[in-house]
């Protein structure tokens, strides 16, 4: 009996796989330390799912014209709808802008909603000209010479601004909900920001006939395409104005809600 029980354990054992992580690999490590990381993975072929953080939300897909889609997330009586796709991109820098709406009620009328636009902006080093715009670039904000303290809102630190027709809308960081920046291995700056913003201005982005994407430090100026503005009407349009469900005529014949 004993020796059934060794066996079924080695059998056990050898249907796994332990990977250990140490530090000798990353740049600066400076030799083999202790694993920072150890985790046993099967030897099955299938992909491992990471566990989502509400195990009752669905997830789904909304296909646009224009290539781009949105993503829905749902659980209960709360909604997320974020629009992916929307992207412009020159020598240097590429920049992609993701309106948000979050509604939370039981019914489309009576939902009460929040309006958000997210900034995904990937950027080479050769674009940030010094150590200290590198630093804002990746902090997201400027600091004073005392004690560090954030420069006021009225002269906060830009992010982007966002130039709808003739209106400009600048996005500063210190107003951000969230802001992160990160050195990619490959040597471009990647920052993402999260504003929130009322309806009107986001109409107004969305609904523009002219859309320019501009920063002065670093010092670019993007014009975004017929087919992303199209993109931003299709989700005002349906997500905003009809709740997610399209109008009569839909924007797309080929439109409509896939599972992920």
């Amino acid at each position: 009996m004993t020796k059934i029980a060794v066996l079924a354990g080695l059998l056990i054992f050898s249907a796994c796989t332990i990977n250990m992580y140490d530090y000798s690999t990353h740049s600066g490590g400076g030799g083999v330390q202790p694993p920072d990381t150890v985790y046993v993975e099967s030897s099955s072929p299938a992909f491992p799912v990471p566990p989502s953080a509400f195990q009752d939300t669905v997830y789904s897909r909304y296909l646009l014209l224009g290539g781009g889609h949105v993503e829905i997330e749902r659980c209960g009586n709360w909604s997320r709808s974020t629009l992916v796709g929307c992207k412009t991109e020159t020598d240097g820098v590429a920049f992609e802008v993701r309106p948000v709406i979050i509604s939370v009620g039981s019914s489309r009328r009576s939902a009460a909603k929040e309006f958000q636009l997210e900034f995904t902006c990937r950027m080479q080093s050769y674009m940030i000209d010094s150590d200290v715009e590198s630093l804002v670039m990746h902090s997201g904000v400027s600091s004073s010479t005392d004690g560090g303290t954030l420069l006021p809102v009225v002269t906060g630190t830009e992010v982007v601004t966002i130039v709808a027709n003739r209106t400009s809308f600048p996005f500063l960081a210190e107003q951000a909900e969230s802001y992160e920046g990160n050195w990619l291995p490959d040597g471009t700056l990647l920052y993402e920001a999260a504003f929130s913003l009322p309806q009107w201005m986001l109409r107004e982005i969305c609904t523009a006939e002219q859309l320019v994407v501009s920063s002065e430090s670093p010092d670019f100026r993007m014009l975004f395409g017929d087919t992303e503005r199209r993109l931003l009407q299709q989700f005002f349009d349906i997500f905003v104005i009809h709740g997610g469900e399209a109008p009569v005529l839909p924007v797309g014949a080929d439109s409509g809600v896939i599972g992920n």
